[in-house]
This record gives structure tokens, sequence and C-alpha cells, in this order.
């Protein structure tokens, strides 16, 4: 296999004010296709909690097959450049492309690491019911858990996982790199600019968190997920084109 670029090595300087910039470029990105962006982005949550609804294996394939349909999302978003379009079938396209198994390989990482950093702060604050309402699915059994408090502890900490990890799907999709190729080159090239990527982090951080406060947290929090995922694109492409400078 071809060597993958390595943004960490490449780029002699990211400072810590450019994440003001991927932020913005995120939002001007999706100001470009804001239904279109909005509900492509809400698909993954909408089959995520379809899939819940199957006995057993449905928790596992929901924290799998979701991730897939937002890689292709990104793809999406790389190819409307060229076309001018984000199409509805970009969710999809990773089917057409033969990269589906790589990317199927990827998820299946990434989904998981991402739940088990969620995982670590409420199971050590709340103990098995907490594994039990949100691994198993059985939150009707723990409705004392559901609180502002809890999602948030649940939520946030999942934040600086997927940034960590959000480079991943472009490295495999632009770069054919493999699934561990994308992680560790992700992983290191956030880690050496974690500056930028720190205060990246930190604005959705801010932003998710003052979501979830606010008595329909959740429902809040949507809105705020096309711009993310827009974000991340601009993250990528910033740094593509920084290190071919």
């Amino acid at each position: 296999m071809a060597a993958v670029p390595d943004h960490s090595m490449t780029i002699q300087h990211l400072p810590a004010r450019r994440a003001w910039r991927w932020c913005l470029d995120g939002l001007g990105l999706w100001r470009c296709f804001p239904l279109r962006l909005f509900l492509l982005c809400l698909l993954p949550i909408v089959l995520e909690g379809a899939l819940q609804w199957i006995p057993l294996a449905g928790m596992l394939l929901s924290k799998i097959l979701p991730p897939l349909l937002g890689f292709g999302v990104l793809q999406g978003l790389a190819w409307s450049e060229s076309s001018g379009a984000l199409r509805w079938s970009s969710p999809f396209r990773l089917w057409r492309r033969g990269r589906l198994l790589p990317a199927l390989g990827l998820a299946l990482i990434c989904g998981p690491a991402v739940v088990a950093v969620q995982l670590v702060g409420v199971a050590a604050l709340h103990g098995w019911p907490a594994v039990d309402a949100v691994l198993l699915g059985h939150a009707a059994a723990h409705r004392e858990l559901m609180t502002r408090a809890f999602t948030c502890l649940l939520i946030l900490p999942g934040i600086p996982a997927a940034v960590l990890l959000g480079l991943a799907p472009m490295y495999l999709l632009s770069r054919d790199a493999s699934p561990w190729q994308a992680i560790r080159c992700s992983v290191r090239t956030v880690w050496r600019w974690r500056a930028a990527f720190g205060l990246y982090a930190s604005v959705q951080l801010v932003l998710v968190g003052c979501a979830l406060v606010t008595p329909f947290g959740i429902v809040l929090v949507l809105p705020l997920l096309p711009w993310m995922t827009a974000s991340s694109y601009a993250a990528w492409k910033d740094i593509d084109a920084v290190s071919l400078a």
C-alpha cells in the first residue's frame, strides 16, 4: 500500500486561532446547503434510534452503521466543491467507490471507541445502571438517570474523542489509507497541533453544553450537527492545503 501523507510531519506551523477559521468556514459551507446538510446529518441519528429497537444486536449496530453515513456526508461535501451540489445520495456513495469495507472497518473502531469514552464518566459515577441504560438500551428501567446532568456527562466527553478521530474518514476516503493508518494519522495530526484542535473542541463543548442544559437540550443540539460536520471537513481541507503549500 502506498504511503499516506502524514500532516503531522508536513505542516510546520498551525496557530491555535486557526480553529476560528474552521468554525467560520464550516458555517459558510452549511449556509450553502442549509436544509439538505441538516437532513443528511440527521439521518445517522434517525438510523441509530431505529437500530436500537432491534433486540441484542441493535445496540451494537447502532454504534457502527450510523458513522458510515456520516463518512459519506463528509465525502459528499468534498465532492460538492467540484460539482456545486451536495447530493442526497452522499451518505450511500461509499458503496459506489468500493470503499465500503475499509469504511466499515473504520466505523468498527471509531464508533465503539467514542462510546467507550462516553461511558467512562457515567459508569464511574452511576455504575452498572448507567451501562445498562446506555449500552444495553434499557433506559426505561433507569428513569432516575434521565437528567440533564447525566446527559451532559454522557455526551460531552465524546466530543474530544470525536475530534481526535475526526480526520480519519478523510484520510481513508481521500488518501486511500487503511482504517488503522487513517486513525493513526488523525490522532498524530490532532495531537501535534493540539492548541488549534483543543480550541476547536472547546468551542464545540461550550455550544453543545449550553444547549444540553436547557429544557429541550437534545433538540437544540440537532441544529449544531451540520455545522460540526462542515467544520470537520473545513479543518481537513485547511490542513491538507497547508501541508501542500
